[in-house]
């Protein structure tokens, strides 16, 4: 168990520590002349196999920063109050960043206990009370201490063993991360990083990478609460050697992960304002937060209203100047930038950036689908809004992607474009596509076929190809030259196009039709003009442009396909072998496996070929 020391300056956090493990956690030169704790220090309590790890953290307002550095939602909190002075300012302020944080259980040290009256002692519980009503330390007990004579102390040591033996911290399945609070070179070992595991699980020789930077580094050796050990948990104090990495590339705020991450720089919070913050907090105000030992400027911007009342909670986005690794259920905390005081703080919602603007209806829809208390409840009720980023939601949940994939497989939904979507939207939208060309086309007898941008029906791009590939493949749409229509329709021919046909046909029916030169020659239609006049043939499925020089009937296209297929049964066949079987010239014969490699009907390795599709590829459908 690892127990967090909060309390105003000089109430005796530091020396009670001392007293309880023998270890002086002021560890700079300046802490001990001037006889207060700046940065973050540490100790270790062994007892019969129970450990119970200190991080005795500054208490002078002036540091905050630091003390926020060396609280974990885990941790156990160790709230110290002098009996002469009783609850000061920062009392109330460290209760409140331990509530904001997520901490839940805890104790109340009375220290110098020895330099009251007894009437004093009694004062100071009843303010102690006073102060502790309604958080998470109301019911905690209260010890009285004294580090001078170790009275209590012996209580106070038995008290926070007792504790640390009901401990149980569920690692879970997520994936590994630290935030770095303390990082340093030993000779014959190399960088060392220390910290509170937020997640997951880490072990000698793991990879892991470095946020931010994206450097890798090998775990080379490991410590868990000043133990050796071969692996560390959520909620254990580790000291991880590090091979691969330079000392200059770890500190303070640096998190090892393990997994690449590239950082949030918007993230949503269900906000809470402490009610004794001296004035609203109003949109788009400058703030600073911070997230385990990482610390970014930010401005705090509302998603309803333009003020929020002191005590009041609400929905809140932070912009980040710096990204933070910030996942869903996360504790942040939110100082104010001018006051230099806290003004609240709150769990992390979201951080998916906005896609569009920030009070958006369906953003907020979103948002409030992220809020719900499960990543499958969330998962389901993103769903019913639209298609999900399967990317994003895994980052905002820190799923292991086993768990992303189990989750997704349990719902009747497929992944598309990266994107999870509902079978019941995905239906919806095939529905409304295939509905909405068919009309069109019914309205309009010469409509010769709509290209995906000519539809009305609002499916985003990314998914509209897909979706009408998918209605061509069932047979409700056809597909000819990028045009899509309703499998039975056929458009009219204008009387010119008509006309044209019909002096093609007995030109192109023959296994080697003339170029389009020479058809143009033939006609006496430039050969510009008449490329042009072919197409709309071409889309009605009358004829099959091969390429920009020749044409076929399909007969011959699907007859000249059956030749290919015939070969391909004996083996893999070349361009020779095929035109001498077709009786062809060899132009003609590049010209036609070049248009079935095109269609996907044969595949070519080096200079030979195979059949590997269907004939229909080579035609669009006609109906």
């Amino acid at each position: 168990m690892i127990v967090t020391l909060a309390g105003h300056v000089d109430h005796g956090k530091t020396t009670l520590v001392h007293r309880l493990t023998g270890t002086d956690t002021d560890r700079l030169a300046e802490e001990k002349r001037r006889g207060l704790t700046i940065d973050l220090g540490f100790a270790y309590l062994h007892d019969g196999g129970r450990t119970v790890g200190f991080v005795d953290v500054p208490g002078h307002h002036r540091f905050i920063h630091n003390m926020v550095a060396g609280v974990a939602a885990l941790q156990h909190a160790l709230l110290v109050i002098a009996a002469d002075d009783g609850p000061m300012p920062q009392s109330r302020e460290h209760l409140q960043i331990l509530e904001l944080l997520g901490i839940r259980h805890g104790t109340v040290a009375l220290s110098k206990c020895d330099r009251v009256p007894a009437q004093r002692i009694a004062d100071a519980r009843a303010e102690i009370a006073a102060l502790v009503t309604g958080s998470f330390l109301e019911d905690a007990p209260v010890l009285e201490t004294s580090s001078l004579s170790d009275s209590g102390v012996a209580a106070l040591r038995a008290r926070l063993l007792e504790q640390a033996a009901l401990t149980v911290i569920d690692s879970g399945a997520r994936p590994f991360r630290l935030a770095v609070d303390r990082a340093f070179s030993l000779r014959g070992s190399g960088l060392v990083a220390t910290g509170t595991v937020n997640a997951g699980r880490i072990a000698v020789d793991d990879e892991i990478f470095l946020f931010p930077g994206g450097l890798r580094a090998r775990v080379r050796d490991l410590r868990v609460q000043d133990q050796p050990a071969t692996r560390a948990v959520t909620g254990d104090r580790a000291a991880i050697n590090l091979a691969g990495v330079d000392a200059d590339a770890v500190s303070r705020g640096t998190w090892l992960c393990g997994r690449q991450e590239a950082g949030h720089r918007s993230v949503v919070l269900d906000l809470r304002m402490l009610d004794d913050f001296p004035r609203p907090l109003r949109h788009w105000t400058p703030v600073h937060v911070y997230h385990a030992t990482s610390h970014s400027p930010a401005r705090l911007a509302l998603l309803e209203g333009s003020k929020l009342e002191p005590g009041a909670r609400a929905r809140a986005e932070l912009i980040l100047e710096e990204p933070l690794v910030a996942k869903r259920g996360d504790r942040l905390i939110v100082r104010d930038h001018g006051l230099e005081r806290t003004l609240g703080g709150g769990s992390v919602l979201d951080n998916r950036p906005a896609p569009g603007r920030r009070r958006a209806p369906e953003r907020l829809r979103s948002i409030e689908a992220c809020a719900a208390a499960s990543a499958g409840d969330s998962l389901d009720a993103l769903l019913a809004i639209g298609p999900v980023d399967v990317d994003a939601f895994g980052s905002l949940w820190d799923l292991q992607p086993a768990d992303l994939e189990d989750l997704m497989a349990s719902r009747p939904a497929r992944v598309r474009q990266g994107r999870l979507i509902s079978d019941a939207l995905w239906q919806q939208w095939l529905d409304a596509l295939g509905d909405e060309c068919e009309r069109r086309h019914r309205d309009d007898s010469t409509l010769q076929g709509l290209r995906e941008n000519d539809f009305a029906t609002p499916v985003t791009t990314e998914f509209r190809h897909r979706a009408l590939t998918e209605l061509v493949a069932s047979g409700r749409l056809q597909q000819r030259a990028g045009h899509y229509l309703p499998t039975r329709h056929r458009s009219s021919l204008d009387p010119e196009q008509q006309a044209l046909l019909e002096r093609l046909r007995p030109l192109l029916d023959q296994s080697q039709p003339p170029s389009l030169g020479d058809l143009g020659k033939a006609l006496k239609i430039p050969l510009a003009r008449l490329q042009s006049a072919l197409k709309p043939l071409a889309n009605r499925g009358e004829i099959v442009l091969i390429n920009d020089k020749r044409a076929y009937l399909p007969p011959h296209v699907i007859a000249m396909a059956d030749i290919a297929e015939r070969l391909s049964r004996q083996g893999a066949f070349t361009a020779r072998d095929y035109r001498d079987a077709a009786a062809i010239g060899r132009n003609v014969a590049i010209d036609l496996l070049e248009y079935f490699d095109a269609r996907g009907y044969t595949r070519r390795q080096g200079d030979q070929r195979t059949v590997v599709g269907e004939r229909s590829r080579l035609l669009p459908r006609t109906g």
